[in-house]
């Protein structure tokens, strides 16, 4: 008797297990297979603006499956997504000062479907009246031919940076907060400057400041090596411009991101490029040139020349 007792327990134990089985597995079916978008999110409205920024508010959408995010579009062209349980944000993604912008929010929900648009709003920020704070700016690294810069400086909105050297501009409109002084002369001063610009214009100058470089290193005496695989990858036109790409040398002392590259076309020097594999150069129209690139450390060692000819035509 108990047997059977047992047995028929054992078969209900299967068929409950059986059936809740084919439960969860229709219900992972049917989850997966939600096509129904959630409510449009709605009452989109402006609570805030400044010169880079619109703060924006919605009543939230409503799904079964419930809300994966919210993506808030578009300022020149930029949308920006945020959480599903967020329903405010201070959206900044393509904001310009002075600009006026249509807005609109779409919900995403948990299994993927869109909703349709919210209402838009259009509204236009204010002018940018504040001109970015005066650089602060540290010396990170000296060598014979170089100074490495560190700066910073405090705007709502996007800051451009310039540096001179001895008044005459050498680095322009970069959006880093760091960069490399090239091609300089060993054990020489140099006076150096770097400038903040915003979206409005205004242009606040750092304090000038003085760097003398270091003297060569007399005791290395190793040049680095050639630069490799000289080729133009096809950039080549009949007008004679010409794009250079080679292989990054290497040096016992000196940091790559410091060699010189001398680059020569017909044999007569054009320019030097720093830290970098490619240039752009002009040998003559509609002929055959001729383009060398010779490597040279902070000591003045020279590589052994990379060399390629050129059909211009």
């Amino acid at each position: 008797m108990a047997s059977k007792r047992a047995r028929a327990a054992a078969s209900i134990a299967v068929t409950v297990g059986l059936v809740l089985s084919s439960t969860i597995g229709a219900a992972t079916v049917s989850a997966g297979r939600n096509r129904s978008a959630p409510t449009a999110p709605t009452n989109l409205h402006v609570t805030a603006t400044t010169p880079y920024s619109i703060s924006l508010a919605w009543t939230a959408s409503k799904d079964s499956s419930g809300i994966a995010s919210y993506t808030i579009c578009c300022a020149n062209t930029s949308s920006m997504t945020v959480s599903g349980s967020t329903t405010s944000v201070r959206y900044t993604a393509g904001i310009e000062a002075a600009r006026s912008f249509t807005l609109f929010v779409v919900a995403r929900d948990n299994g993927g479907n869109y909703s349709k648009n919210s209402n838009t709003v259009t509204v236009t920020t204010p002018a940018d009246t504040t001109p970015p704070t005066k650089p602060v700016v540290t010396v990170t690294d000296v060598g014979p031919t170089h100074v490495s810069l560190a700066w910073s400086s405090i705007e709502e909105g996007r800051v451009w940076f310039s540096v001179s050297k001895d008044g005459s501009t050498v680095i322009s409109g970069t959006r880093d907060t760091a960069g490399t002084v090239s091609l300089l002369e060993p054990s020489t001063t140099y006076t150096l400057r770097v400038f903040a610009g915003d979206f409005a214009g205004h242009v606040t100058a750092g304090d000038p400041f003085t760097v003398t470089t270091e003297a060569r290193d007399t005791s290395d005496t190793q040049g680095p090596t050639a630069p490799g695989n000289l080729r133009t990858n096809g950039m080549q036109f009949g007008d004679g411009e010409t794009w250079l790409f080679w292989d990054q040398s290497a040096d016992n002392a000196t940091p790559q991101s410091v060699i010189e590259y001398r680059v020569f076309v017909n044999g007569v020097f054009d320019h030097s490029t720093v830290g970098r594999g490619s240039t752009v150069l002009y040998g003559n129209p509609f002929s055959q040139n001729t383009y060398m690139v010779i490597a040279v450390d902070e000591s003045g060692n020279a590589s052994a020349p990379a060399t390629i000819v050129v059909d211009n035509f």
